[in-house]
């Protein structure tokens, strides 16, 4: 009986914060605010009414925020669903940047961290270079959010996003290598040998994850390609984000993050052949409602965990973190950025670019599992009160700076072809709407005087849309180099809608679809 009132009880709690959560959701939409920031605000929020009147949230005590809840329960939806819906082409070319930022960059971000406290706080060097592990990792859940808001470049998303997901792998497979070394007493008592299976060890786990995944991703796409029923393979997927991380994890002893994340890229290469035409836009909003109830419960609940008090006992370690942090990124992202540019195939990374990906840098869910996880050690929950405080800090003062910054280095606009093409495609969808009109009409499903009225309303918003394309055209069209190619990204963007028409009748194969698609992605790739 008591175990049933306690998950009634925890049952009851989960309600709640998604209550909290939908309230929260509509106030950040209303003052443009992002919505983590504010989750995590309202959390603390909660948590400070909870210790003067624990009468009135009973609950909290029920709501713990384990690594278990976040590795198990939400990492693979947030990861499966990133992965998912990241453009792939454009992560192919730019996957230099992003895997150097990811590994080779965390690695250098552990180890200035790691010096800068070792040398500035009495901590010692293993347990600086495992604080430094855990806190190099980004989530940029925030940034991410502004970026679609804004319409902000594919390029600089792909950039920011993709380092997060392959260097959360990164930082938890590090931190669990570090360690060894914390348990072992002191760096010094490290062999080279046991350097060297280190440095294996990672490379195995790595890589081991990849193939993984991408096998289980690869089966369930034969499996989607052969069978015709919605729910199937709606199901199919989600199964397919949690076993490609726990058969990982517990099974095979890799990494689970690594496996989610080519298991999502597989699937969601190709979701344009293997998932039937009907399922695409319903999988999008799935994995998107997913990610969306993930980061909900996870930032609430973290804004629950901030013990203000621990985090006033450690503010003299933690104002040295954040500082070794923001110094470490600015390394990480200024130093490696142009050596990373003479890299064959590698395209240049503009300033601005660098500068929204280094303040873009937020520390979220991977970092607060990672130290919620650890065994029992001497400075275990001084490490928890560091690590929340410094993912506070990156939210609510990166997380709030980041769309100023994003505006004011002029990123917050289109390319002019992405603009053009939005307000073709709308002004094309009215046309069709009021060529139809009379047939729906002629069906007797309307009254004349709704059509009429619909009509109107049509008109006018394919005049206003006409009126916004001519201007577009005048004020920034004046060079007819731009003019030609513009023409040309149009007339490959239809003969890509023609391919995708006939593939989803069967009048294409998957190989000559996949040969033409390639055949035109690299064309647009040159315009």
């Amino acid at each position: 009986m008591n175990q049933s009132i306690g998950t009634i009880q925890v049952v009851s709690g989960i309600v709640g914060l998604l209550l909290i959560a939908v309230v929260v959701r509509g106030v950040s939409k209303r003052f443009k605010l992002p919505f983590s920031v504010i989750l995590v605000l309202a959390g603390i929020g909660l948590s400070l009414l909870a210790t003067s009147y624990p009468q009135l949230l009973p609950l909290r005590r029920n709501l713990e925020l384990s690594p278990v809840l976040i590795l198990y329960v939400f990492l693979p939806s947030l990861i499966f669903e990133s992965a998912f819906n990241l453009d792939a082409r454009e992560l192919r070319e730019n996957l230099w940047p992003v895997l150097i930022l990811a590994a080779p960059g965390l690695l250098l971000s552990t180890l200035v961290i790691g010096l800068m406290i070792c040398a500035a706080t009495p901590m010692r060097l293993p347990e600086a270079l495992l604080l430094g592990s855990i806190l190099s990792a980004t989530d940029p859940v925030a940034v991410i959010a502004v970026f679609r808001r804004l319409g902000a470049p594919i390029r600089l998303r792909v950039l920011v996003e993709g380092e997060s997901l392959f260097n959360d792998a990164t930082s938890l497979i590090v931190a669990r290598l570090i360690l060894a070394v914390v348990a072992a007493g002191s760096a010094a008592s490290v062999s080279r040998g046991a350097a060297a299976k280190a440095i294996l060890d990672f490379a195995v786990i790595f890589a081991g994850g990849l193939l993984v995944g991408w096998l289980l991703g690869v089966v369930t796409g034969y499996v989607l390609g052969r069978v015709q029923d919605n729910f199937i393979e709606i199901t199919l997927t989600t199964v397919l984000a949690y076993l490609s991380f726990i058969v990982a994890e517990n099974v095979l002893h890799v990494s689970g993050i690594m496996a989610t994340i080519a298991a999502g890229l597989a699937i969601g290469g190709w979701r344009r052949i293997k998932v039937s035409p009907g399922v695409r836009t319903y999988l999008n909003h799935l994995w998107e409602y997913l990610a969306f109830i993930a980061n909900a419960l996870i930032f609430l609940l973290v804004g629950l965990r901030v013990d203000l008090r621990a985090l006033w006992t450690t503010r003299s370690l933690l104002m040295w973190t954040v500082l070794a942090l923001l110094i470490s990124r600015a390394i990480v992202i200024y130093g490696l950025t142009p050596l990373i540019q003479r890299f064959p195939g590698s395209r240049p990374i503009s300033k601005a670019y660098q500068t929204v990906i280094y303040w873009g840098g937020l520390r979220g869910a991977v970092a607060l599992a990672v130290v919620l996880s650890l065994p029992p050690f001497e400075q275990k929950e001084t490490f928890v009160a560091v690590v929340m405080g410094a993912v506070l800090f990156t939210l609510l003062v990166n997380g709030l700076t980041i769309e100023p910054l994003v505006r004011r280095l002029g990123l917050h606009r289109p390319l002019l072809s992405d603009r053009l093409e939005g307000l073709e495609g709308d002004y094309s969808a009215n046309q069709e709407a009021l060529r139809r009109l009379p047939e729906l009409l002629g069906g007797g499903l309307f009254l004349g005087a709704v059509a009429t009225r619909l009509q109107q309303d049509i008109e006018k918003r394919a005049a206003s849309l006409r009126v916004e394309i001519e201007t577009l055209h005048q004020r920034e069209l004046n060079d007819d180099d731009q003019q030609r190619s513009l023409l040309y990204l149009r007339g490959l963007s239809e003969e890509r809608a023609l391919f995708i028409r006939l593939q989803d009748k069967g009048q294409l194969s998957e190989r000559a679809f996949r040969r033409l698609i390639a055949t035109l992605d690299s064309r647009i790739d040159v315009l």
